[in-house]
Order: C-alpha cells, then structure tokens, then sequence
C-alpha cells in the first residue's frame, strides 16, 4: 500500500539538519516538559485552559525556535530495553511534532498525556504506541532512509482499517452514549495515521477516509442520518473527532470528490453562536496541526456544497462566504506583529490558507477563470509569501498545500519554475508515488493542457488534471 524509494537527502532537509542539531533554551524546555515523567497523566486528556487560539498566538513574539522541538541528533537509547521504551516514544513523538505540525508547543501537554495513557493502557495499546512511535521517527527524519518504514506503516494502516471496519458493521448499541464511546475509541491514532498516509498513494487516505466516516458519525450524538454540524464538531474534546472534518475536508479540495461526511455548515445553532466559539482562546482545535483555522475549515466545508449542490439561496450564501473570508483575513494580518516577509509559519501560513479559499471560491462557485482580478490578487499573495521567504523545511512543509493550489492559477514561467522547486526541494518529492508527487504532475498536467489551448485555467482543468493523474472521480 506505501511504495518508497531510497534517495540522497534534498537540500532544505539537509540545510535543516545542520541547522538545527544544537537545541536552544526553548526546545530543551519542550523536550523536558515531554520527557518529565514524575507526575503520572490522569485517564483523561488534560481539559484545562489551553494555549491561545491562532489569532491571538500571531500577536505573540515568541522565537520560532521556541515553539518547536527541533531534534535532529539521535539520542542513546536502545528502545529494545523495557526501560527505555517510553522515553524513545516521547522523543520520536516530539520529533514528529516538529516535522509535521504547525504549532507542536500549543499541544505539548496534550500530546504527553496522550501517549502515557495509550502507553499504559494495555499490553496491546503499548506494542501500538511503539510501533507508531517508529513511524512517526522515521517520518521526521526522512522515511526514503529506512528500508522498514513502508512495512510498518502498512502494518499500522492495516491494524487500524480492521478496527475501523469492525466497529462500522457491530451493531448499534442500544445506549447511545455507550456506541459513542466505543466508536471513539476507534478513531485513536488517526492523526498519526493521517500523517504517515503523506507519504503513500493518494488512494491511501482516500480510502482510510471512507473507512472512518461511518465510525466518526457514530463517535456524536445525534440521529446517524442528519448532517453532522461541523463546528460542533471541531469543538469536541477528541482530538481524533476533531482531526476527521479537517482531513475529510481538504482532501474533498484536493480530490474533487464529495466529503465522506455531510456536514452542516452553519454558524449559530439555537442561542449559541459556533463562530465566536471557535475563535474563543480557551478553544485548542486543529489549527496546531497544518495552520489551517477552524474558522476557515467551515468556510472551505460551505465552499464544497455549493460548488457541488445547487442551492435556491445561492446568492445570499456566497455574500456570506466572501464577508467571512474578508473578515477572517483582517483579523489575521491584524493580529500578526510579525514583518510581513517573515519566513515564520505563524504569520504566513494562516493568511496563504485564507487566499487558497478565495482562489476556490471564485473559480469552483463563482465560475470565473484565473484571469479573474480577484483570483490573481489572491494568487499573487501566495507567490509574495513564497518569495519573501527563505526556503525552509519547515515553512514549506506547511505551506506546500496552498503552493500547490495557487499553482492552479498560475501562468508566468517565473512563478512556476519557483513553485516547482520549492515543491520538489521536500523529502515527499523524492518518492514515485505519493499524495504530494500525484499533486506536483496534477499540476504539471493542468499547464500543459491550458498553454496548449493559450487560456487561463478554470476549475474544470484541475478536477480533469486530478482525474488523469489521481485516478479521482
């Protein structure tokens, strides 16, 4: 199911790595506060307040480096001995959570509850935790480098496709809160999971995606055949339930093909306004993980109805769709102390999210072509962030998706000569089939079809692009 292929490090990687081997005060701080094991985690995830909310975190001038854990010097453990088994899955844990996520210090105490409780909860749960503890060291440090990463992480994804499957089929339980209960428990590790499938075939998480929507249904209350209303969910306190909209979301984007799930994408619910909950600084969400708001994930999920359902208040949803986007963006540059050609991905990649809306909103609702003013704006701040920016793992590593789709919108040479060599300066570019590779040639495709015809690109040129190379749709 994972194809890999052994091959030299890229440029940024290795620049990183040297970058990177001495830790500062900041991150032997993180990484204390990951290994300090003196005070035993309770059952639960701490439900204290958490850290600020990414409008409020952009304000902050914290150094960078004191918001990862940046560890690229192996530590002397032999994790084969049961003493040091823990301590090696909390240091390839927080080696993962500089890679791959966005913000890692926002979810640091999260993250070390979590694991100490999956670690302690079973002899099974320990042997899963390890194994994906060795997943998640070699995605950090580059899986076309470990010959055994593809075996494992097929082996994680085969264990947890059965488990999901095997709770979507068991009947329903007659207490609601008891199926809820044992649906989640189903959805452990998918973060994880989800981040490991960056590197496999794009039907990989697709598929892995399909398996899980019937058990994330099954994981909230309500009737099993409403419409899920997603910032209900993105304020779960599951991080899996909460991660499942997120991913089912932006990959519907990047597929063309519906979401899983049918969501209902409204701000306000009785007396209660979802918006300003989302935005409430005692609320985690998922933002720590690509740097896409909660806010926004809403906003993408009503752009996707209607671009693919007919509405009769069309209009009236669009008007809405373009106030929220104008005004999520003011918040963000407002909020942001940073300079604007800051390579922190604190600062730049909030804001590229919000132009990679605009460009799918007006070219999948609006209709328009990339040749729109409104679309070339939003194309054009992408392409300011990207050459403003020194090239950096990390950066790139959370801006490649919204790359990739201001890419869509892109003609002159220049620009994509320098959105092909960021791309392809990331270790996932070096593997013959993955997700990132599958979106590179997409986009190549799409050039090539609308330089032939001499016309700017419409939406339908991506979604045939996606169908050609990805197999979608």
């Amino acid at each position: 199911m994972f194809k890999s292929q052994l091959s030299h490090k890229t440029d940024l990687e290795e620049s990183d790595r040297t970058h990177g081997a001495r830790m500062s005060p900041g991150q032997a701080s993180l990484l204390q506060a990951l290994f300090s094991l003196e005070h035993p985690p309770s059952d639960v995830l701490d439900k204290g307040r958490s850290q600020s909310r990414i409008t409020t975190a952009l304000a902050l001038n914290t150094p960078l480096e004191a918001l990862q854990c940046t560890l690229y010097s192996e530590p002397v453990l032999d994790h084969g001995l049961e003493s040091n088994s823990l301590p090696f899955v909390l240091y390839s844990y927080s080696a993962w959570m500089n890679r791959m996520l966005f913000d890692p210090a926002r979810v640091m105490s999260q993250t070390r509850n979590y694991v100490i409780r999956h670690y302690y909860e079973s002899e099974a749960s320990r042997r899963l935790v390890v194994l994906i503890a060795n997943i998640l060291k070699s995605i950090a440090a580059n899986p076309n480098t470990d010959p055994g990463y593809v075996h494992k992480a097929s082996a994680l994804l085969q264990l947890i496709h059965r488990s999901l499957s095997r709770i979507a089929s068991r009947p329903l339980n007659p207490s609601r809160e008891v199926d809820a209960r044992e649906a989640t428990k189903g959805l452990y590790h998918t973060i994880e999971l989800m981040s490991a499938t960056r590197f496999a075939p794009l039907q990989v998480p697709l598929e892995l995606l399909r398996t899980a929507a019937p058990v994330f249904r099954r994981a909230l209350s309500g009737p099993l055949d409403e419409r899920v209303h997603l910032a209900t969910a993105l304020l779960h306190l599951e991080p899996n339930i909460r991660h499942y909209p997120v991913v089912d979301v932006v990959y519907s984007m990047v597929s063309g093909l519906p979401t899983n799930i049918k969501y209902d994408t409204s701000w306000c619910s009785g007396n209660i306004n979802y918006a300003a909950l989302l935005d409430d600084s005692s609320h985690l969400g998922m933002s720590w993980l690509i740097g896409l708001p909660d806010q926004l994930v809403v906003i993408l999920a009503r752009i996707n109805v209607l671009s693919q359902e007919d509405g009769g208040d069309a209009d009236i949803e669009m008007h809405e769709i373009e106030e929220n986007l104008q005004q999520l963006t003011t918040r963000i540059e407002e909020h942001s102390c940073l300079p604007e050609c800051s390579s922190d991905p604190r600062a730049a990649v909030p804001k590229a999210w919000c132009m990679v809306a605009y460009i799918y909103f007006y070219l999948s609702v609006c209709g328009v072509d990339a040749s729109d003013p409104r679309v070339i704006h939003a194309q054009q701040t992408i392409m300011e962030i990207i050459q403003t920016s020194e090239p950096s793992l990390r950066l790139d590593t959370h801006l490649s998706g919204c790359i990739l789709f201001a890419g869509i919108v892109t003609s002159r040479s220049d620009e994509r000569h320098l959105i092909i060599t960021r791309l392809t300066n990331l270790p996932e570019s070096a593997l013959s089939d993955n997700c990132f590779v599958t979106g590179i040639l997409a986009l190549q495709d799409l050039w090539a079809r609308v330089d032939t015809e001499n016309r700017p690109a419409e939406w339908s040129d991506y979604r045939l692009a996606a169908m050609r190379i990805a197999k979608v749709g």
